[in-house]
C-alpha cells in the first residue's frame, strides 16, 4: 500500500508534535526546517489537521501549533484512513470501464479485504507507540 505525500507529511507533523509533548508551541517555519518540506505544503497539512481537530493552532506573536488530545487518542489505522481522504475502494472498476467487471472478478474484493486488514493492523497502535529514543539527535544540524 502506498500512502500519498499528504499523509506522509501529516504523520511527520503529528509525530513531531507528539514527541514535543506539551513543552512548547511549534511554528510552520520550525516544521518546514525540521523536515525540509516546503512551507506551502505544510500550510495545507496544518489547515487539514486543524479542521479535523488533530492539532490546535494559535495565531499571533505567541502563537503556534500543538497536538490535540484527539490526535493522541485516535488509532493509527483510523488516522491513516482520515488522512488519505479517500473512501473509494483500492480498485475502482468504474474509473475506466473494466471488461472483467461483468465476469464476477474477485480482485476488487481481495484488495478491499487487504486494505481493511492494513487499517485493522494499524489500529492496534497510537502515535505514542511511535516514540524515538534518540529524538534530539535527529534534529541536530551538522
Amino acid at each position: 500500500m502506498k500512502l500519498n505525500h499528504f499523509t506522509d507529511f501529516s504523520m511527520r507533523v503529528l509525530m513531531y508534535l507528539d514527541q514535543k509533548k506539551e513543552t512548547s508551541l511549534s511554528s510552520l517555519d520550525e516544521l518546514a526546517a525540521a523536515f525540509k518540506i516546503s512551507r506551502n505544503h505544510l500550510i495545507k497539512v496544518v489547515q487539514f489537521l486543524s479542521a479535523n481537530q488533530l492539532i490546535i493552532t494559535k495565531r499571533g506573536k505567541n502563537g503556534g501549533i500543538i497536538i490535540s488530545d484527539k490526535a493522541r487518542e485516535i488509532s493509527l489505522g483510523d488516522l491513516i484512513h482520515l488522512l488519505e481522504q479517500d473512501d473509494s475502494p483500492v480498485i475502482n472498476c468504474n474509473s475506466k470501464p473494466c471488461i472483467f467487471q461483468s465476469q464476477n472478478c474477485k480482485l476488487k474484493s481481495l484488495f478491499n479485504t487487504a486494505y481493511m486488514a492494513f487499517i485493522d493492523s494499524l489500529n492496534k497502535s497510537k502515535l505514542s507507540d511511535l516514540e524515538f529514543s534518540n529524538w534530539n539527535a535527529m534534529f541536530q544540524t551538522t
